[in-house]
């Protein structure tokens, strides 16, 4: 099976930097491409607060279902607690803002977040976890308290089942062509510079991986496990991360 993409947005919020967001809005409408946008319904992380509130932010996200876009639940408050990384479905940082946390505290996390999409008229199907950290309480209470079955995350390379969800896996920040798999791309418009945005624009343009591009709702999801090809990718993923910082050192001292 030829590759195909889904492009993911991380951390809309009544506090993102409009004109970035737009600028991406306008590459996808000229390419037909379809994103998951990830939400966070109420945002108290300063790190994300580029502009002032946006009193129309869920007139924005409505905007962007209409036009067909998987609107996922990113987390609740985007606030962050420690953790040991090596504790997480996918250990990629030190922080959370749910994993370590109890089932109780979790499930009202989780409560409170779905509340706020609903109260605006959504109805997410999709979990993105903010810094992809969080464990298997966090998917109990995503079963307990929402309609959530499909998991945008994980190391593989095509989808697979497992907890009870649907994981699509996530494993690009940048657009690179694939000869076959599922691949999702993950940006970060907000953090993006405007000469970034046009670089992912060349760069889409180029290798024309946007005609390969899908969204959650036309893939066939299925109760697939993990092959053993998806094993030995996500085992090479997790050994490249965790020497990534060592090869960072002693690039370094090379240079010195």
């Amino acid at each position: 099976m030829k590759a195909r993409y889904i492009f993911r947005l991380d951390d809309a919020t009544s506090f993102m930097d409009t004109k970035k967001w737009k600028a991406i809005e306008e590459i996808f409408q000229q390419y037909g491409i379809v994103p998951i946008v990830a939400v966070t319904p109420d945002n108290r992380d300063p790190d994300l607060m580029y502009q002032e509130l946006n009193p129309n932010f869920w007139k924005l996200i409505k905007e962007w279902e209409d036009k067909g876009w998987e609107i996922a639940m990113h987390g609740y408050q985007h606030l962050y607690h420690k953790v040991n990384r090596k504790e997480l479905l996918f250990p990629y940082y030190d922080r959370s803002e749910f994993a370590g946390l109890t089932f109780k505290k979790q499930q009202e996390k989780i409560r409170k977040s779905i509340d706020i999409f609903r109260k605006n008229g959504f109805d997410p199907k999709v979990w993105v976890a903010p810094s992809h950290s969080f464990d298997s309480k966090t998917l109990r209470a995503l079963l307990c308290e929402t309609n959530i079955n499909i998991v945008s995350d994980g190391i593989a390379q095509y989808p697979f089942y497992e907890r009870s969800f649907y994981f699509i896996p996530q494993q690009l920040w940048s657009v690179k062509k694939k000869k076959y798999g599922v691949w999702t791309i993950c940006l970060h418009p907000d953090t993006m510079s405007y000469e970034d945005i046009e670089q992912f624009k060349y760069d889409l343009s180029i290798s024309q991986i946007y005609k390969a591009a899908t969204s959650v709702k036309s893939l066939n999801l299925k109760k697939r496990q993990k092959s053993v090809n998806d094993k030995i990718y996500s085992f090479l993923f997790w050994r490249l991360y965790d020497i990534k910082p060592w090869l960072k050192r002693a690039k370094f001292f090379l240079i010195e």
